[in-house]
């Protein structure tokens, strides 16, 4: 698939849930980012699901600077179709993320469909991280 039919698949799924969050009328869950850098380095345990495409999170597409460290990288239009690969942290805190934090909004819809506990949207998404001066990394 192409980077244009890609946002347009996107848009055309999630146009509803990218509205509320452009004007702010969603009751999503979402953690800030200093929030996440907190419970990145305690002792609880939590999944971090990045859904942007795998360049961005190699570092190699337009986000140059890579992914948060230990980030799981599933792409927005493979979640619903990773869904069972999941199953295991249905009881666990899950964060996702996307660059500005509209579409990992989406990632949440998801996964709370799919009876999954404690899923929220990283607020601000990986930009609003990686501008905070946090630890990202970048793979090959």
């Amino acid at each position: 698939m192409s980077e244009a039919s890609d946002i347009f698949e996107i848009f055309k799924k999630y146009w509803k849930i990218l509205l509320k969050w452009i004007f702010r009328l969603h009751d999503y869950p979402e953690i800030t980012v200093d929030e996440l850098f907190d419970r990145v380095n305690s002792d609880q345990p939590l999944l971090l699901i990045d859904i942007r495409d795998s360049s961005d999170y190699k570092g190699t597409g337009y986000s140059k600077y890579g992914h948060i460290p230990n980030a799981r990288s599933i792409p927005i239009l493979e979640l619903e179709s990773k869904i069972e690969e999941l199953d295991s942290f249905k009881e666990t805190e899950i964060v996702t993320m996307c660059p500005g934090g509209g579409l990992s909004l989406a990632a949440v819809d998801i996964l709370r469909e799919a009876g999954f506990k404690d899923a929220k949207s990283l607020k601000g998404g990986t930009d609003k991280w990686h501008k905070r001066g946090y630890p990202t990394t970048a793979s090959q």
